[in-house]
């Protein structure tokens, strides 16, 4: 049964083959058992490539032991009889066949089946597994075929950076994408400014002019590179980054006053609770529950509420922080510069060196952090890195089934 369903998919790949019946067999190689066909091609004339004459003479026949695949018992072997064609001008050809490539020990079926394994997240070394083939033959038809240019520049781009530890140099790869049409426009071995110059300034000016936002996140190096190479974009800054900013510098306000303070069920709180001070409020649950530390039931509210009001450093930090959230879910583009301004000025009065230092940032970053209110798409949305960040999971998940990649 299985016989005649392979045989009907190798004629699939080629019309012409002609099986032996009586040598069909099975053959042990390497340990591995192959279901073993013996194939000729039916006669056809071809073309010499030197005098342009058809050529009819058969000279000898080789044998090619070509490996292909089906998705049954055992992994399938053929033994191609192919003619070696002469021409009266004294030129040797191959007959021509769609089963295999000049040179190649696999079918063409066995290719497209490696290619099709290769789009999934699944290591070179396990589609040789699956497939009984050797895994350097895997890689050689994956860098044969696969297309690795670049796509073309859209007129929104999200840029970014993950752990690719290239080399000692190169910890972080840069990666490019259209946050549209959720494509990957491109990868890049190093996040630095010479690198990213040397690449943009490679790129058709045309194609830099019609690019008109650019998603980063606060790596200056993105900032001045794309503004020198797209003088028509406008750089905004992914709002989980400066907002990350704010929350990092109040959590080392927040150690402070937990060393600080002689309040010991205030200091359990700051320091076993701590992930409930950086949140936005509207995230707070009111949810009751038992505190032992409290003795009493409470609510996450109630415990920052709690702690905040027992220094007033937290209470003025934790009421700007709250603002932030505001700024970045309320404000419109058109609002936005005033918001962030009387922003900045709260948090340098505050005289606090961690708010002093959000409040350096956000004067560094004015413009951008503004521009990450405007909006693009049908959907008309904000400008964000949300794109990027996932596919930067998906590298180095890839990464992470190959064990790593020599070859960039």
């Amino acid at each position: 049964m299985h016989n005649v369903i392979i045989s009907q998919n190798l004629k699939l790949l080629d019309n012409k083959l002609i099986f032996n019946e009586e040598k069909k067999m099975f053959e042990l190689i390497d340990g591995v058992k192959y279901r073993i066909f013996e194939v000729t091609r039916e006669f056809e004339p071809v073309i010499c490539p030197r005098c342009g004459l058809l050529v009819h003479k058969t000279k000898e026949y080789v044998i090619r032991k070509i490996k292909t695949f089906f998705n049954y018992d055992y992994p399938v072997l053929i033994y191609y009889r192919q003619r070696r064609l002469i021409c009266d001008c004294g030129k040797t050809i191959q007959e021509n066949n769609s089963l295999v490539q000049k040179g190649k020990n696999i079918s063409n079926y066995l290719i497209m089946e490696i290619l099709q394994q290769c789009k999934y997240k699944i290591s070179f070394k396990q589609i040789a597994e699956q497939l009984k083939i050797d895994s350097m033959t895997v890689i050689n038809i994956f860098m044969e075929h696969a297309n690795f240019e670049r796509r073309e520049f859209t007129e929104v781009l999200c840029v970014d950076e993950f752990s690719a530890n290239i080399n000692e140099n190169n910890p972080y790869a840069f990666i490019i994408g259209d946050p549209v049409g959720k494509d990957i426009i491109d990868i890049l071995p190093s996040r630095h400014q010479v690198e990213i110059d040397k690449y943009l300034a490679k790129i058709p000016k045309e194609e830099r002019l019609r690019v008109k936002l650019v998603n980063i996140d606060m790596w200056e190096a993105y900032k001045v590179s794309f503004s020198a190479y797209c003088p028509n974009a406008k750089i905004a800054v992914d709002p989980f980054h400066y907002i990350s900013k704010a929350t990092t510098e109040f959590h080392k306000l927040r150690r402070i006053v937990e060393e600080q303070t002689d309040n010991p069920k205030i200091k359990s709180i700051l320091r076993n609770h701590w992930k409930l001070f950086g949140l936005n409020e509207k995230k707070l649950s009111d949810k009751k529950f038992y505190s032992q530390l409290l003795n009493k039931k409470t609510t996450n509210r109630e415990i920052v509420e709690y702690c905040i009001n027992s220094d007033y450093r937290l209470e003025e930090a934790w009421g700007i922080i709250q603002k932030i959230y505001k700024f970045r879910d309320k404000c419109t583009l058109d609002n936005c510069r005033d918001m962030l301004v009387e922003i900045i000025n709260e948090l340098e009065a505050t005289g606090l060196e961690q708010m002093k230092s959000i409040a350096g940032t956000y004067r560094h970053w004015f413009e951008e952090i503004c521009n990450s209110f405007i909006t693009y798409g049908k959907y008309n949305k904000k400008a964000l890195n949300a794109f990027i960040e996932g596919k930067n999971r998906l590298c180095k998940e890839i990464k992470a089934i190959g064990c790593g990649y020599a070859n960039f």
